[in-house]
């Protein structure tokens, strides 16, 4: 084809069926067309530094979204370090423990002074908004995921009847810690163990174990929905989806333990 001539190859486009020439002006405009610009970052600091998955994509993750929030999974090997960013207020949850160096910017622009931290895994600290640097100064891969509300996060309002799964099933849920918008919670079930009829506010969910549960939406027992899980996968669960998330009873129908955490509004 290189060796054509631009005669030839007129010739030879010329002499293609009319359906067949317009499939390839329309495959050679979209292989020169720019690409689509890139949608705008969610959060515009006052001290003008970026969040952290713009800045840092490569440790920085969102796993799971819904309009409210974001899920993010922060993954820094040994001797890794991000660049300066900003976090809204976040709730997080320590995957593995990490030892870490963190140097705030108070200003947004001036590096405070570094200082260590060595935080063990299962710990669940709410940090508030600010700008920060970290360094993983440990000798293992460090693992943290949090939830950062959006700027457009809304109340999800009263729900009638509403019963927490904390107060439904607390031999199934328990709370790691909470504060006045959001509360960290986990649900571990054995295989074949059931929970009672509970109800969720909008919610992101992190799944440490566990192969597969069944949901069966306000509670009707004949209308279970299976559901395959994957460790270290975020699962967006707002209630505008319904019952399968704002009401429901829930079955570990694995043949592994499950072991989810949870970051839900309160509101």
């Amino acid at each position: 084809v290189t060796a054509t001539s631009p005669e030839d190859l007129k010739a030879i486009v010329g002499s293609l069926p009319a359906d067949a020439q317009e499939k390839l002006k329309a495959a050679l405009a979209q292989a020169t067309a720019p690409p689509p610009p890139s949608p705008p970052p969610p959060f515009t600091f006052d001290s003008g530094l970026p969040d952290c998955c713009t800045s840092n994509p490569e440790s920085y993750t969102v796993v799971a979204e819904i309009p409210n929030a974001r899920l993010v999974q922060m993954k820094v090997p040994p001797g890794g370090e991000d660049k300066p960013h900003e976090h809204p207020p976040h709730s997080m949850y320590f995957v593995t423990s990490a030892k870490l160096s963190i140097t705030d910017y108070p200003d947004g622009k001036t590096a405070g002074e570094p200082h260590e931290v060595e935080i063990p895994a299962g710990a669940a600290p709410i940090f508030p908004a600010g700008a920060h640097q970290v360094k993983n100064i440990g000798d293992a891969e460090a693992i943290v995921i949090f939830v950062e509300p959006l700027p457009a996060c809304k109340p999800c309002g009263d729900v009638e009847g509403f019963c927490s799964p904390f107060s439904a099933a607390p031999c199934c849920y328990k709370i790691h810690t909470e504060n006045d918008e959001w509360i960290t919670g986990e649900v571990n079930m054995e295989p074949g163990a059931m929970d009672s009829l509970h109800y969720h506010r909008d919610h992101l969910i992190y799944v440490l174990e566990g192969d597969e549960v069944t949901i069966y939406p306000d509670g009707d027992m004949d209308k279970g929905k299976i559901v395959p899980i994957k460790p270290f996968a975020g699962i967006p669960a707002p209630i505008s989806a319904g019952p399968i998330f704002a009401k429901h009873i829930m079955k570990n129908s694995g043949t592994k333990p499950i072991k989810m955490v949870f970051f839900e509004m309160k509101k």
